[in-house]
């Protein structure tokens, strides 16, 4: 059964998919929303404030890489701990656009429990929207639903971005769906972040989450506000971009690389390292748990749309060295003769589709279903 009154809410047009009096409610309403969501989500946050007065370069170089014993929080059992390391000064009554990885389903709660202000959800998912309780939650909150899977829907997320801007926050995670990928600290971003924050004039603050699930810890780090239009402006007298196209591109892979280097500075200092040569196959050994965690977490059917709820950004130069191994296997199928190494092909080809995502997940739906009927 579908959630009744929100189910349907991704459909609505610009002017209609919130309303000028929810966005200043919730606006005005956000302490007491943060304690709701406090409490029902049960976290408990540890403010560590670390970094003031820093840029992010001075923070990063500022840390001591080695592992903190968890005695240093106060952490409490049975509550769901986040470990807030840095958040900036943010004007006041300012909106900004607050920009994370995602990286587990407990994320979008964890982030909004840390917002110091109203901030609508920007939501691919419409069957958080349509089947989850949590989708009450995201639509109290204040959120911009679309079908991920729908180019009409797409297109009209900057416009009503751009609405929201105005008064209100914005958090969107442009990796698209869960990064279920172990050989990506963050998965290529969509370039939304960027054209709203040029199509808007609002500064960007990004939030970098890696979640211990054993634990119960969320360790968070956000990043002084980034200047989009500033940058634009220098990249311009660098000459550093040939089309607004590229240049858009280049910003996006500049905020990748900065919530990437502090994934990084997360796990070095709070994360087990393990050895490779400890597993048969460390990367399907860490794509399985990941897997498997999510179907914990998530309640997936087979008839998920998986396609859509774990689309990601395929770069150019991914899309080419895809073609090319599949080219290359394809010939050394047909031409025996070649002295190409047909195993070397074949296995590259394999490679890529266990990295295929929505696939893997969804053969492992029909491998549950499977399991059940025995």
């Amino acid at each position: 059964m579908n959630n009744l009154f929100i189910s349907n809410l991704n459909e609505k047009d610009t002017n209609h998919f919130t309303s000028n009096q929810g966005l200043y409610l919730r606006k005005k309403g956000d302490k007491v929303f943060k304690k709701l969501c406090n409490l029902f989500t049960n976290a408990n946050i540890i403010r560590m404030n670390l970094g003031e007065n820093m840029t992010d370069d001075e923070y990063y170089a500022s840390l001591d890489t080695k592992k903190i014993p968890l005695s240093n929080y106060d952490l409490k059992e049975g509550k769901n701990n986040i470990i807030l390391e840095r958040y900036p000064k943010l004007e006041k009554d300012e909106s900004y656009i607050f920009v994370c990885n995602h990286t587990c389903p407990e994320d979008i709660e964890t982030v909004l429990n840390i917002i110091d202000r109203n901030a609508y959800l920007v939501l691919g998912s419409v069957k958080t929207l349509r089947e989850e309780m949590d989708g009450y939650l995201v639509w109290l909150n204040g959120t911009l639903p679309f079908d991920i899977s729908d180019q009409s829907q797409r297109k009209e997320v900057i416009p009503k971005s751009e609405r929201i801007l105005k008064t209100n926050s914005i958090l969107i995670f442009p990796e698209g769906s869960h990064n279920l990928n172990p050989n990506k600290l963050i998965n290529p971003l969509f370039d939304g972040p960027i054209n709203m924050a040029l199509n808007s004039g609002k500064k960007i603050v990004l939030l970098t989450l890696i979640r211990d699930s054993e634990k119960n810890i969320s360790y968070v780090d956000a990043s002084n506000p980034i200047d989009v239009e500033k940058m634009s402006k220098e990249m311009n007298n660098g000459l550093v971009c040939n089309t607004e196209k590229e240049q858009v591109k280049k910003m996006t892979s500049i905020l990748r690389d900065k919530m990437a280097t502090s994934v990084m500075y997360i796990l070095l200092r709070h994360d087990d390292m393990i050895k490779r040569n400890q597993y048969r196959n460390v990367e399907a050994y860490l794509r399985t748990m990941k897997i498997y965690d999510s179907f914990k977490r998530l309640d997936w059917k087979v008839q998920d749309d998986f396609a859509g709820e774990f689309k990601t950004k395929i770069t150019k130069d991914e899309k080419e060295y895809q073609a090319i191994i599949r080219d290359m296997s394809l010939l050394t199928k047909k031409n025996k003769n070649l002295t190409f190494n047909e195993d070397y092909w074949a296995n590259l080809e394999k490679d890529l589709e266990n990295k295929n995502i929505p696939k893997v997940m969804k053969e492992y739906a029909k491998k549950l279903v499977k399991i059940k009927n025995r």
